[in-house]
């Protein structure tokens, strides 16, 4: 009876040809790291005049191949399927190497194997102890520069000795460890299943371009100051060089939990992608704000110019819609309070308020600011007292009605003891320069300098003015 299907090995390498060949070491490697293993050595020798690459990894695992048909086995049961801490599953990888190659050669405890020109021979060639894999495949020394830095990128297992070319890489230091849960792959009777499962994930700081690591081999390339490293299988796909984006979310949201106050670019694309996940706590939400924002921010009403300028002028960053996505607005309203600069310093509070009858210090300092008004802009205002709730405005100025009107209830109680003194000028020329504009606008500034240097005139050529009638 034949077979159901059968390997076509010349379309299997066009699969594979113009892919980078970084994956030959990933695969390689991790076979060996999977492994009870205390060493694993790798190394390079070009060729250039056949423009021939010679790569070797040998490991000391004391079983080496546990079944040496795998080695030429696609898709073959392998008991890392049912361990989420290894990193093999498909038994696809040492196949994908060697379609690419001239010439392989499997040297195991089991005996050996060589691919060639003429097809596969199986020897009875037997190793004492651990698995030695030689690769001999076309290779520019481009390939061979990135294949021998590639090698040196891995991140090495605390408990194994791993040698590039002689020279020893150690593993890095570790910068936080914490857990979580995510989704992993297990074999649950003959079907490979997402099953939610607690591992730890450790940063490692980085000096250039970091990686998303499953155990140590890099995976997919992130915009994270430090690598991630996860300590247990990635759900990936069968080429193992992506992960689904709602994984990344959820990792990027468990990273910014663990680690927002060391963040220094709270803008930065995997911060925001965290922002939008509902696994982000409120304490993270709140520091990344705190950092992206400043200590006090509101959300900006473009159509309520009074308010937002209230806002600037108290310190406020003014957040616009379009500042963050719509899935980032919906979290931080979620996590935590977060009001409109009209909520804050609008008119309504204002609207609302009562109106109180002054006392006579305050009463003068109505008639004091009337005349500021009349003298210096020709102008006639009305002044009213109020008392209102729920607001931080000490004062507001109407222009369109010339309304200028004093918050008792957020003022000092002693703020009119003197009626006319360097708080009510101050206070009044915040206010009557509304006349022409908000905080935010030139001519807004322009009548505030005007109105303080007008005043001091009035008080070294009329010092009367200022004096209580």
């Amino acid at each position: 009876m034949k077979k159901w299907f059968e390997v076509d090995v010349k379309g299997f390498k066009a699969l594979y040809a113009n892919k980078s060949k970084k994956y030959i070491i990933n695969e390689l490697v991790q076979n060996a790291w999977d492994e009870d293993i205390t060493e694993c050595k790798v190394n390079f020798s070009l060729s250039m005049n056949e423009k021939i690459l010679t790569i070797t990894v040998e490991d000391d695992s004391p079983e080496g191949f546990k079944n040496i048909t795998h080695a030429y086995t696609l898709f073959a049961d392998t008991y890392k399927r049912r361990d989420p801490t290894k990193r093999g599953r498909y038994n696809l990888g040492e196949k994908q190497v060697i379609a690419i190659c001239k010439k392989a050669i499997v040297k195991t405890t089991k005996g050996t194997i060589i691919f060639d020109e003429y097809g596969r021979d199986d020897t009875d060639e037997k190793r004492n102890y651990g698995s030695k894999i030689i690769l001999e495949l076309e290779a520019t020394f481009e390939d061979y520069k990135e294949l021998t830095e590639h090698a040196k990128t891995l991140l090495v297992p605390q408990n194994i000795k791993y040698i590039v070319d002689g020279v020893r890489i150690y593993p890095q230091p570790i910068f936080k460890t914490f857990k979580a849960t995510l989704p992993t792959e297990i074999l649950h009777g003959e079907i490979l299943k997402a099953h939610m499962r607690e591992t730890e994930i450790n940063l490692v700081e980085s000096t250039g371009q970091s990686y998303i690591y499953e155990m140590g081999i890099p995976i997919l390339k992130t915009d994270c100051p430090w690598h991630i490293d996860i300590q247990q299988k990635v759900q990936l796909g069968i080429d193992r060089d992506n992960i689904r984006p709602s994984y990344v979310q959820d990792l990027y949201a468990e990273v910014v939990n663990n680690v927002y106050n060391h963040i220094t670019e709270p803008s930065a694309l995997w911060v925001r992608t965290a922002m939008k996940d509902t696994r982000i706590t409120k304490e993270a939400v709140k520091g990344i704000m705190k950092k992206r924002f400043g200590d006090k921010f509101c959300i900006a009403n473009p159509l309520d110019h009074k308010a937002m300028g209230e806002a600037i002028a108290n310190g406020f960053k003014t957040i616009f819609g379009g500042e963050m996505s719509k899935e980032e607005w919906s979290i931080v309203k979620d996590k935590i309070e977060i009001e409109s600069a009209s909520q804050m310093f609008g008119d309504n509070n204002f609207a609302l308020a009562e109106v109180v009858k002054p006392n006579k210090q305050q009463m003068e300092t109505a008639l004091y600011a009337k005349r500021i008004a009349d003298r210096i802009l020709g102008i006639k205002v009305d002044v009213k007292f109020i008392k209102a709730n729920g607001t931080s405005t000490a004062a507001d100025y109407d222009r369109v009605n010339r309304i200028l009107r004093f918050n008792v209830g957020r003022l000092p109680s002693d703020f009119f003891d003197k009626p006319i003194s360097s708080h009510t000028t101050d206070l009044i020329i915040h206010e009557i320069a509304h006349e022409e504009g908000t905080h935010t606008d030139r001519t807004y500034l322009d009548l505030c300098t005007k109105l303080g240097a007008e005043l001091t005139m009035l008080a070294l050529k009329e010092p009367q003015f200022f004096e209580v009638n």
